[in-house]
């Protein structure tokens, strides 16, 4: 356990990638599983292999509507004896012999003896036969029995986040449960003695939470089950209980304000007398006072108070920080190039992250108004990444857009 020396000023900062790399070494993903009933299971991520007991399909089926045939009947144009019918979930229990065919619908199993289909506009229908002036070769307009899913074979992998796709190819091979890993349990709450929950009564001097609502959102998103802790009070002793207290509940804490180094900025104080201090301060702006650590197996961010900063310091780190505790990886953030729509001027030392708003011509515009305006980043498209300098970014430069989803 560190015990943290009281900061007046940031210390060497560092960049976004290095602290994102420091964040996920420090975080052990969730060991936990449960039994989910399929129909419930989108967006979790799969803890062990899905294998089918069988083949699929586990039959050779007809791929289009028509006639069941011996191939080697139609090497020239031939008439055929109809002698019933194969549908979809009734099969034709019979033999084709010899100048003899069935009728047969899409999906159908192929019946014994026949060995192709003949497409239905390929055919004339005389009575009980039917003429066929077409060629036909062994195999054709048939499914063959496994050519999508052997029997044993792996069918969705241990780690895959569950979509229509994956839980579809469960779904085939008959199983109605499947075994995924528990969400990674995160608390969420914010500091400041005048900040308060939305549907209180407010009074002079107090704000609504509006931090706390979308670190919620974005945990949830990413993975997370979420709980949300009403405010905790602005002393050493209030911040340090909560989070002694969660520490041993949560895979992850995450509170924003007191993360600076003011008079009331206790955060990294609070954490390094329970835990590890490993990030504080990283160079983008606006966002630099993250702090990230410790306690116990708990890891613990602290986000910037003002709401711009702490909702892209929330993008940035802990939406992949969750995915990487629930076993769903880093995903790149969507993103698209765009255009200036004018001069930006680069910040000496730190990294700008802009949000803007995008036309319909790809012409990207500030929306920033201030650390401290939510406005910011709810009337965005994105924001776009300036790295540090000492000059000018030309209207009309080109610049990657980092969606906000």
């Amino acid at each position: 356990m560190t015990t943290a020396t009281r900061k007046t000023v940031f210390e060497t900062l560092v960049s976004s990638d290095d602290a994102l790399d420091t964040i996920l070494s420090k975080l052990r993903p969730v060991t936990d599983t449960e039994v989910v009933d399929l129909v419930k299971a989108d967006g979790r991520v799969l803890a062990e292999d899905v294998k089918s007991n069988f083949n699929v399909p586990a039959f050779d089926r007809a791929a289009m509507d028509g006639f069941a045939v011996r191939s080697e009947d139609l090497s020239e144009p031939a008439m055929l004896r109809i002698i019933g019918k194969a549908m979809a979930g009734k099969p034709f229990k019979g033999t084709i012999k010899r100048g003899e065919c069935t009728e047969i619908a899409t999906g159908a199993q192929i019946p014994k003896g026949a060995d192709a289909v003949v497409m239905i506009e390929n055919v004339q229908v005389v009575g009980n036969a039917v003429s066929v002036k077409v060629p036909v070769s062994a195999g054709e307009h048939v499914g063959r029995k496994a050519e999508d899913i052997a029997k044993g074979e792996v069918v969705v992998r241990r780690s895959t986040q569950l979509g229509p796709g994956p839980i579809a190819a469960i779904a085939i091979t008959g199983k109605s449960k499947v075994k995924v890993f528990c969400r990674p349990r995160v608390l969420i709450f914010t500091t400041g003695d005048e900040v308060i929950a939305p549907g209180k009564p407010i009074k002079a001097g107090q704000v609504y939470d509006c931090n706390s609502y979308a670190m919620m959102t974005i945990a949830g998103r990413n993975g997370a089950e979420v709980d949300y802790k009403p405010n905790v009070k602005d002393s050493v002793q209030a911040l340090k209980t909560a989070i002694s207290q969660a520490s041993k509940k949560y895979e992850l804490i995450v509170f924003s304000g007191g993360t600076s180094v003011g008079a009331r900025d206790f955060a990294n104080d609070v954490i390094g007398a329970l835990g590890n201090v490993y990030v504080h301060g990283v160079a983008i702006k606006p966002g630099k006072p993250v702090l990230f650590g410790t306690v116990g197996k708990c890891g613990v961010f602290g986000m910037p108070g003002y709401p711009t900063s702490c909702l892209l310091t929330a993008k940035l780190f802990l939406a992949p920080a969750v995915r990487w505790l629930a076993h769903n990886g880093y995903i790149e953030r969507a993103k698209r190039v765009v255009k200036l729509g004018h001069e930006v001027k680069q910040d000496k030392t730190k990294q700008l992250l802009l949000p803007v708003k995008v036309d319909d011509q790809d012409v990207a515009y500030s929306t920033f108004k201030g650390s401290g305006s939510i406005t910011s980043l709810s009337q965005s498209t994105g924001y776009i990444e300036i790295e540090a300098g000492d000059g000018v970014i030309a209207k009309g430069a080109e610049a990657v857009l980092r969606v906000i989803t």
